[in-house]
């Protein structure tokens, strides 16, 4: 009879025990900050400011282990945010798959296959004017395509059009979006966005697949810098700290792999040209609001 009463009372402590965790998430509220027109890179410095506390609280798992594997002190504010400055910026260009159509959780950027036969960017549908994107004559500084559908899309294309007001393409299984791209599109446009940001990194591309991976010092307890390579996969959703002995920085800034077109992603990623006009695009207030509103609504859904 004793055993059953203290079972009793266990459950009751329990059940109550529970319902006050619940409580107390539902009780998180996460701020939505306002925003003026802005550049590029003071546009995304601006929203890495405003949430970086709130990624880590959603997720601290891996952020705890590099700290603790190399000697970081966890509770340091540059420290915080350094690693999600990457974490953030990766969750907004990241697919979760090289399937067509395939995205993230928090921007709409669909992943397309190209140069295969069918192509499927030429079902893609200009929205402002209802015209497949194969029958639309490329822009003269992507004159050597056939078309508006068969064109390398690069680091300011991508971006810019991210960042319209309003979603440039649609197709019939996916709805509307702004902006596109397979693997070397993705991270020649990351890339080029963190170099404003004064973060260094390179397209790495093995066999069929390309990567970012970028180069970051972070003092540890002694004071000593450790530096790491992160590379950012943002068609798979991965991302993996690696520490990097001094001696091997140089060879690894001239390692971009074993695909011949990696020199060209990594000739437009680091473009002055390029980086220029990226930082010269202005976020609007109402793009500004449309980004801030699908963190905010991701990391509510990610606590919940």
């Amino acid at each position: 009879m004793k055993i059953i009463k203290l079972l009793f009372l266990l459950s009751i402590i329990s059940f109550f025990s529970c319902k006050d965790i619940d409580i107390k998430k539902s009780e998180i509220k996460i701020k939505t900050f306002n925003y003026k027109v802005t550049t590029t890179p003071e546009f995304f410095t601006q929203l890495i400011n405003n949430h970086y506390k709130d990624f880590k609280t959603i997720d601290a798992t891996q952020y705890e282990e590099v700290c603790k594997n190399n000697n970081l002190k966890a509770t340091d504010s540059t420290t915080i945010k350094n690693f999600y400055t990457l974490e953030i910026l990766h969750k907004l260009f990241t697919s979760s798959s090289a399937q067509n159509g395939s995205r993230g959780e928090i921007l709409n950027i669909p992943y397309f296959w190209h140069w295969t036969n069918p192509n499927p960017r030429h079902s893609i549908i200009l929205v402002e004017t209802n015209q497949k994107l194969s029958d639309v004559k490329s822009p003269a500084s992507f004159a050597k395509y056939k078309s508006f559908a068969d064109i390398d899309r690069t680091p300011h294309l991508f971006l810019s059009e991210l960042l319209l007001e309003n979603p440039k393409y649609k197709t019939s299984n996916l709805g509307e979006f702004s902006t596109f791209g397979w693997c070397s599109e993705r991270e020649m446009a990351f890339v080029s966005l963190l170099e404003t940001l004064n973060i260094k990194g390179k397209v790495f591309s093995e066999g069929n697949h390309s990567w970012s991976e970028f180069l970051i010092p972070i003092t540890n307890n002694q004071n000593k810098v450790v530096n790491f390579i992160v590379k950012i996969d943002n068609t798979f959703d991965n991302i993996e700290w690696e520490v990097i002995a001094e001696n091997k920085i140089t060879s690894w800034k001239n390692n971009l792999g074993n695909v011949p077109l990696a020199k060209w992603y990594n000739e437009k990623a680091h473009s002055k040209t390029e980086i220029e006009k990226i930082k010269t695009i202005q976020v609007s207030v109402k793009t500004a609001s449309f980004i801030e509103t699908q963190v905010v609504n991701y990391i509510n859904k990610k606590i919940r």
